[in-house]
């Protein structure tokens, strides 16, 4: 029995320490695409269980009545930031870094409705206690544009 309680414990452990899927944190904001009917969605989600490194994605989607909406162009940038006392922050795909507990990645596509990023951010510090992820996303068409934004925060 003891044993049996034991292995309970220890999955317990393991389960707790790394990002479950089903447990994130999510944001999302949208904006009209003027003239189209369509609308520019942005999503930031990362996870809010870890013991070490997080998982984090975030999109930039263009949809008129629920459908998939084709753009010339849609931009999607991910800026994720460790939030603590002399927090760091390393994230893979590397990105840009703005600071030393900030990155950025962007992507752009053309012709199509999406612009999807994910990643890995590992931050660090004596006192890290959390992340935020931003997504920040662009469509044009027809030359209209639009703008939309989300960030997650723990």
């Amino acid at each position: 029995m003891k044993k049996a309680l034991l292995t309970a414990g220890l999955v317990g452990a393991l389960v707790v320490g790394t990002a479950v899927p089903g447990s994130a944190m999510s944001d999302a904001g949208s904006a009209p695409l003027p003239g189209t009917g369509a609308k520019v969605v942005a999503n930031a989600w990362h996870c809010n269980v870890y013991a070490d490194k997080c998982s984090f994605k975030t999109s930039t989607k263009t949809t008129k009545g629920g459908d998939k909406y084709r753009v010339s162009k849609i931009t999607n940038v991910a800026t994720v930031k460790a939030n603590g006392w002399q927090a760091t922050l390393s994230l893979s795909p590397s990105g840009t870094q703005v600071s030393e507990n900030t990155r950025q990645v962007s992507w752009t596509n053309e012709n199509t409705w999406i612009a999807d990023i994910s990643g890995i951010a590992d931050p660090g510090g004596s006192m890290n206690t959390s992340i935020t992820t931003c997504s920040d996303g662009g469509a044009f068409k027809a030359g209209v544009k639009a703008f939309a934004s989300a960030c997650a925060n723990d």
